[in-house]
């Protein structure tokens, strides 16, 4: 059974307390203007009163109070457009992981980024991997800085001590160690962090599987 919303239930009564009100005042009005003469005694008064006005300045308001508490009763609040209904019914997908597979395809370009993370390096030795982490070192730091700029989220260095205030963002400080209490905190500031600044990654051409994040290369012979 639909339950009546208690907003609209209280609106109903006051619609129709202010249907009898004004009903009443009309009456009063009219005892008013027929006593104007003092010397006519109420009873007669009142004998005067046309029957006819006094049953519409007494059924006026009432049916018109009665006709907008019918009205406001079953009144029902406006339906949500089509988007928003769908929108809210409907969940979010999951992000595209475009973008990032095109991030790691620009690194291995530059640097050979992924073909450096897929070696098994155990076998060589510290020099031999140091100098070729040089060269990936440099392309990929080429591939990144051209596409993202970078800002540190803290502007001190690594090792001094830093304030975190009150409404920091727990996404951008993390706070490790004795945290206790509330802030601000004092501390020593491990790693300042990083924050995108700004993004332009190029678009990947529309009929490229996102996915290759590097063609195998044939030397035809």
């Amino acid at each position: 059974m639909h339950e009546q919303p208690r907003g609209s239930a209280a609106l109903v009564v006051i619609i129709l307390l202010s249907g009898v009100v004004v009903a009443a005042a009309n009456v009063g009005i009219m005892l008013l203007a027929m006593r104007a003469n003092p010397d006519v005694p109420l009873f007669e008064s009142t004998y005067r009163l046309s029957p006819a006005s006094v049953s519409y300045s007494i059924a006026a308001p009432l049916a018109v109070s009665l006709l907008m508490a019918f009205l406001a009763r079953n009144a029902s609040p406006a339906a949500p457009s089509t988007a928003a209904a769908t929108a809210a019914t409907v969940p979010a997908g999951p992000p595209s992981p475009t973008p990032a597979l095109r991030l790691l395809s620009l690194l291995q370009q530059e640097g050979r980024f992924v073909d450096f993370l897929k070696e098994d390096i155990d076998g060589y030795s510290d020099a031999q991997v140091g100098a070729a982490v040089r060269s990936i070192h440099a392309g990929c730091r080429k591939a990144l800085s051209e596409r993202i700029e970078l800002e540190r989220i803290f502007t001190a260095e690594d090792g001094t001590e830093v304030v975190v205030e009150a409404g920091f963002d727990p996404a951008a400080v993390r706070l490790t160690g004795n945290v206790s209490g509330t802030p601000p905190f004092r501390g020593t500031l491990q790693h300042a962090g990083w924050r995108a600044a700004k993004v332009s990654l190029p678009q990947s051409p529309g009929d490229v599987d996102a996915t290759i994040i590097a063609p195998a290369e044939v030397e035809i012979l």
